[in-house]
């Protein structure tokens, strides 16, 4: 049996990771989601255990305590945090599981699984930084709510993770997400 391949997606806030995540497995029907944990509340068009595994703050603190998160992170007021046993099995059975991820959690998978793991960088469009950070400004704020506080908080992240890049198998500006789309399924294809 094929040993299984986890693709991690990383992008600064609003570079449409998600986006391509969805589109992805919506072409991929075999190809499974790692769903993180998080302490953050539901959005509205949320579904609890398929976007996320949504938790107490003690519940999260209890499985973290007990190393079952193979990475977790404050994130804007926040805890995330990727549970170990589903990658496990995933690469075990031999399937392709997308991870949608922050870049410090992606460098954690791909040093615990640096054999198993395709790691894919997104970044929004434009010619410069402060280009790139108005497209992400623009796409957070055309968000149904957008927070303007929060709306800071994620772009004062960007240079953070935008250094981060390099570290990755791939990357591609999300200019355009059916196209952008179509260029990462083919390098996973080629991969798996």
């Amino acid at each position: 049996m094929k040993t299984g391949k986890l693709i991690v997606l990383s992008a600064p806030s609003g570079a449409g990771k998600t986006s391509i995540c969805k589109e992805l497995l919506k072409k991929n029907k075999e190809w499974k989601f790692s769903v993180s944990g998080t302490t953050r509340e539901m959005r509205e068009d949320e579904v609890d255990g398929v976007d996320y595994i949504f938790m107490k703050k003690e519940k999260f603190d209890h499985l973290e305590k007990f190393g079952e998160f193979i990475e977790s992170e404050w994130v804007h007021g926040n805890k995330y945090g990727t549970l170990i046993d589903p990658l496990e099995n995933s690469i075990e059975l031999g399937h392709t599981m997308i991870l949608d991820i922050d870049v410090r959690g992606a460098m954690n998978i791909i040093e615990e699984f640096p054999e198993e793991t395709i790691s894919i960088f997104i970044e929004p469009p434009g010619f410069d930084s402060q280009e790139k950070i108005e497209s992400l400004r623009e796409r957070m704020q055309s968000r149904d709510n957008p927070n303007e506080t929060l709306i800071k908080q994620r772009l004062k992240r960007y240079d953070l993770e935008f250094s981060f890049k390099e570290k990755f198998d791939h990357s591609f500006i999300n200019d355009n997400l059916n196209k952008v789309t179509s260029e990462i399924e083919k390098i996973i294809k080629e991969k798996i």
